[in-house]
């Protein structure tokens, strides 16, 4: 079974702890008993230079005792104090109580052997002129118990500090997880729906910064899914309200095509029935036409070149000149000059809307102005006509939305010329902009980014 994180840090933090401690333990343990037995060694060389010097001078001076004597002499007193001495003449043994069996080192060299299952520091060296051999052994055995119950007691604080270690580092990581558990909590909340779940930033740790930045992560999601589900809604009003604008003029094509069928009609009456079946059919044709523009410019975006705008605000007037007159409102174009890259026929779709929009909102006798003011580089059209409140304001752009429902299907409004508008505009990187009152009129800015200007 896989691990989980926890146990996969809390293991490897332990072997490492009881690698590097138990390691430095051993180690310890092992200079402290090479320092004790170097202490030792240097103890037993200046032990065995001084009976070195006091025995050859002991024999130099004859004396009472005779060699055999004073050898067996030396080998009782310093027996006494844990020292054993071997002395040998060309080859042979003259006085030893060493154990038999201890393999006697050559001169000058200094061995560790053990001699009746003790260790033992031996040190040979020629004396009297290199006629006598004499031998040094001192019990070391004291330093390999020494170095047992270091073992012993080392052992146990390792095993004692291992087991506190172990528990407090099981503790220690549990309480650092837990912001890390809350936050596992929290995400699996959110993959259970609950979108509102929020991590605690509680702290100035990583976790608390992870934390913050999860819970702004997750806020910038919950933004994303509210613009999916409003323009979902948006979608879903505009094939609702398409569908509805489909199934008016349809509704009427075939309500007077029906009539005129069923029905002998005088030559007037079919005269209506067929203006009326034309004016929906062109209704239809407007219709498909601003969603195929709409969904060209979408797909393939515009292909910019330099176009002056002055020429289109001209044909615009001289377009709408009869409608206007028809109207019996005054259309002018009030000057000025403007050069910007974009797509001609689109930025001219854009003009033509906003002046068809300001003839029909504006009232017998009123004016309607089209111009540039090229200081802000942007065109603008202005009526005084009815005007409009900041809530139509803020749903002009929307597909199928009109502000006189009544009077725009009278008139062959299809509520699209604007959302196509904003997406020509947008697709020119140019802003636009309506300022209006109720009772006083609109002005319509289509401003162009600096970046456009030729």
């Amino acid at each position: 079974m896989r691990m989980k994180f926890f146990e996969r840090s809390y293991i490897l933090t332990l072997v490492l702890f009881l690698v590097f401690f138990n390691g430095a333990i051993f180690l310890l343990e092992y200079f402290t008993y090479q320092r004790n037995l170097d202490s030792e060694i240097q103890v037993a060389r200046s032990e065995q230079y001084l009976i070195s010097e006091a025995y050859e001078r002991d024999h130099s001076s004859g004396g009472k005792y005779k060699s055999d004597v004073l050898q067996n002499s030396y080998g009782s007193f310093y027996l006494e104090k844990g020292i054993m001495l071997s002395f040998s003449k060309d080859g042979e043994v003259t006085f030893s109580n060493i154990t038999e069996g201890a393999v006697i080192p050559q001169s000058d060299v200094l061995s560790i052997d053990k001699i009746g299952g003790r260790k033992h520091i031996l040190i040979s060296k020629y004396i009297c002129d290199g006629d006598i051999l004499l031998t040094y052994a001192k019990d070391i055995n004291e330093l390999e118990e020494e170095l047992s119950k270091l073992i012993i007691t080392f052992g146990g604080v390792s095993l004692v500090a291992s087991v506190l270690f172990a528990l407090l580092l099981y503790y220690m990581q549990k309480r650092l997880l837990v912001p890390l558990e809350k936050l596992r909590s929290v995400t699996k909340d959110i993959s259970n729906g609950n979108f509102e779940a929020r991590a605690d930033e509680t702290g100035d740790d990583e976790f608390s910064q992870l934390a913050r930045d999860f819970n702004t992560m997750t806020d910038k999601i919950n933004d994303q899914i509210d613009e999916l589900k409003n323009a979902a809604a948006r979608k879903q009003a505009m094939l609702d309200n398409l569908a509805h604008e489909l199934r008016t003029p349809l509704t009427t094509i075939y309500g007077y095509a029906e009539y005129a069928h069923g029905v002998k009609l005088s030559e007037d009456a079919l005269l209506r029935s067929l203006r009326n079946i034309m004016s929906e059919s062109k209704r239809l044709g407007s219709i498909s036409d601003t969603l195929l523009d709409s969904a060209f410019i979408r797909e393939n975006g515009i292909e910019k070149k330099k176009v002056s705008v002055e020429g289109i605000l001209y044909r615009t007037v001289e377009r709408f000149s009869i409608r206007a007159s028809e109207k019996r409102v005054s259309l002018k174009y009030v000057g000025g000059k403007l050069d910007v890259y974009g797509d001609e026929t689109l930025l001219e779709i854009v003009v033509s809307n906003l002046v068809e929009n300001a003839i029909r909102a504006s009232h017998e006798g009123g004016t309607v102005e089209i111009g540039v003011d090229e200081q802000s580089k942007s065109i603008f059209v202005k009526d005084n006509g009815v005007g409009l409140d900041d809530e139509q304001i803020k749903h002009l752009t929307e597909p199928f939305y009109r502000t006189d429902k009544s009077r725009n299907r009278r008139e062959g409004g299809t509520g699209l010329g604007l959302a196509l508008c904003k997406r020509i505009t947008d697709a020119h990187g140019a802003s636009l902009v309506f300022k209006s009152e109720p009772g006083v009129g609109t002005t319509v800015s289509v401003t162009f980014d600096g970046g456009d200007d030729l």
